[in-house]
């Protein structure tokens, strides 16, 4: 049986949950960084996207230590670069798998979008 995982204080872009616990494992949802209203740089909208990740995977009893698979689509390959430094700060030993693609997204002002599955 797999158990819905939402944090209030995080919008939802639809009707999605937050992350699905099944077994050991946790798939979290894609992650962006915008905020309503805000124009943010890629930094900051990655340190958002990353401060969400950990904030439903702490509600889940997972911490980012856990994760083993992370999927990041960046609007921008200029940016592939720059990801590989703000990702190295977050995973600085041991990184999880990862796969990086450059796409477009439904929302304009979108920069980058994370989504990680973790296990206990």
């Amino acid at each position: 049986m797999s158990k819905i995982i939402n944090v209030v204080d995080i919008p939802k872009g639809g009707p999605y949950s937050h992350a699905v616990i099944s077994g050991d494992l946790i798939f979290l949802s894609g992650q962006t960084g915008q905020v309503s209203n805000k124009v943010l740089n890629f930094d900051q909208q990655f340190d958002n996207a990353m401060d969400k990740i950990k904030r439903i995977l702490e509600t889940a009893g997972y911490s980012l230590s856990d994760v083993i698979k992370v999927s990041i689509y960046l609007a921008y390959n200029g940016d592939f670069n720059r990801m590989n430094d703000l990702f190295g700060r977050y995973f600085p030993n041991n990184p999880p798998a990862r796969t990086t693609l450059v796409t477009g997204f439904a929302s304009e002002g979108i920069l980058v979008e994370i989504d990680v599955i973790a296990s206990k």
